[in-house]
């Protein structure tokens, strides 16, 4: 909402240039075969662009926009909900809400044509849900729940079915009538397990995303300089695709990985995307990272890193270093946000320096993050020293919420329960992107920061009233008084 405001191009660039997308033309021509043989990225995003492409030519670019206003005003709502609900007082929980959806790390991620920003919203909505659960425990909110949940593990691959899992188990636990809340979130759960098991029998892969092995080379092999790397593949340690950049072009792999047998399909088939004049194309993009080649070039890269991980686990742990340094950095600090960026220039600087903590006035990324060695920790400078705050204080207060909810009774199970959905998920989305890649983890950070913002404000209102008691139950025990 703000971004139209500040006259914010709507970047719908990713059509043809994202990683994470497949062909445009066979998503608006074959979206059914092109979904079934995806393998390189969870199915829901590439589902939701394909819908969008059937759209007229010149309507693509302003319903994807008018989608993502849709999702921003669906985003403050739904902050303003959880922290009513938590007790917050109206002002603060206006004024929370505001400046979330109001600083430039998010708004600018409103204007970007990516799976981000509804990730954002589908953990939100999540939220909204368990509240509500935790609140009336019936089964429809116990679906709305998991629902919430597989719909962001079937959007962005760093959620797991294992994290689904664990919730889907609380929520039954929790349930007064089990059988009823088990049939309630069968649906969504079958779908992801579904997902899984096709993606096994169809590519051998036990994830959702085939890629996990190109982002564990950036932050194992790729921290080693060159002359190490070209000195270990020549004894045998790594393979030879060691020695290309993650992402390159499948033509850089040629007599590295055995060819694929073609299949007829497309997205399995073409080592790259189509090029497409609205919006312009650019070639350094068009890589399709779902041709099967790529499948054989991830599992080299696994087995690579992983020797890394056992035989030289200073380099990974250098690597999870600077990994956790860039996730402090401002969400806005990502090369493709440059342009827009660029517009709101002075208020990103304002915002960074007086809430954000960033001692540097300078800018963010303005290219793509290298992918080779980078061989010393990036300066300080950029490092948003109040979300460090924030997150350490998260971390400290939700633990001693939880502990203490041990021993003593005076916390609300339902106040205990969604503190502990909120700590474990920051804590999960903040490992998982730390360990597993390195580049662009300012950008994962999107996910967490309004589930600490929802964090810090339980714990204070659930230290600052000790009963623990929500705006619903005070309208409750006002009828029945």
């Amino acid at each position: 909402m703000l971004a139209t405001v500040a006259r914010v191009q709507f970047d719908n660039r990713p059509l043809n240039d994202a990683a994470q997308l497949l062909d445009r033309g066979q998503l608006r021509d074959h979206l059914l075969d092109s979904l079934l043989h995806l393998h390189a990225q969870p199915p829901l995003f590439n589902l939701f662009i394909g819908l969008g492409l059937h759209a007229p030519i010149r309507l693509e670019t302003p319903l994807f926009h008018a989608l993502y206003l849709g999702v921003g005003l669906a985003i403050a709502l739904c902050l303003y909900t959880v922290l009513r609900r938590s007790a917050v007082p109206t002002f603060w929980a206006v004024a929370l809400s505001v400046l979330f959806c109001c600083s430039p790390g998010v708004f600018l991620y409103e204007s970007w044509l990516h799976y981000d920003y509804l990730v954002v919203l589908l953990l939100i909505l999540g939220v909204v849900a368990l509240q509500r659960f935790l609140q009336e425990r019936r089964p429809a909110q116990a679906a709305g729940f998991i629902a919430a949940l597989a719909a962001t593990v079937l959007t962005r691959s760093i959620f797991h079915l294992a994290w689904l899992l664990l919730w889907v188990v609380l929520v039954i636990l929790m349930a007064a009538d089990r059988r009823r809340v088990l049939a309630a979130v069968s649906l969504p759960v079958l779908v992801v397990l579904g997902f899984q098991v096709q993606r096994f029998a169809s590519f051998g892969t036990i994830a959702l995303s085939s890629g996990l092995g190109v982002s564990l080379a950036k932050i194992t092999v790729f921290q080693l300089p060159l002359d190490q790397r070209e000195a270990m593949v020549a004894s045998g340690e790594l393979s030879a695709v060691s020695l290309v950049d993650p992402l390159s072009p499948a033509a850089n792999y040629s007599d590295l990985v055995p060819a694929p047998a073609r299949t007829g399909v497309p997205v399995l088939d073409d080592d790259q995307k189509g090029v497409y004049e609205s919006p312009p194309t650019n070639d350094v993009f068009r890589v399709n990272m779902n041709s099967r080649v790529f499948i054989a070039i991830s599992n080299s890269y696994l087995r690579d890193s992983l020797h890394i991980i056992r035989n030289r686990p200073e380099i990974y742990l250098q690597g999870v270093a600077k990994a956790t340094q860039q996730f402090f950095r401002p969400t806005s600090d990502f090369f493709t946000l440059a342009e827009n960026r660029a517009r709101v220039a002075p208020v990103e600087r304002f915002f960074n320096k007086a809430i954000l903590g960033v001692v540097s006035g300078g800018v963010g990324e303005i290219a793509i993050p290298d992918a080779r060695a980078q061989y010393t920790l990036g300066s300080t400078s950029r490092t948003a020293w109040t979300v460090v705050a924030a997150y350490g204080l998260a971390a400290v207060a939700g633990a001693i919420l939880l502990l203490r909810s041990l021993f003593r009774r005076d916390t609300p199970l339902e106040v205990v329960t969604l503190t502990g959905f909120l700590w474990f998920t920051v804590g999960y989305i903040f490992l998982v992107s730390n360990l597993l890649e390195v580049g662009e983890n300012n950008r994962f950070r999107l996910y967490s920061d309004p589930l600490v913002l929802l964090l810090l404000a339980t714990v204070v209102m659930a230290w600052r009233r000790p009963g623990g008691v929500s705006v619903v139950a005070e309208e409750k025990f006002s009828r029945q008084k």
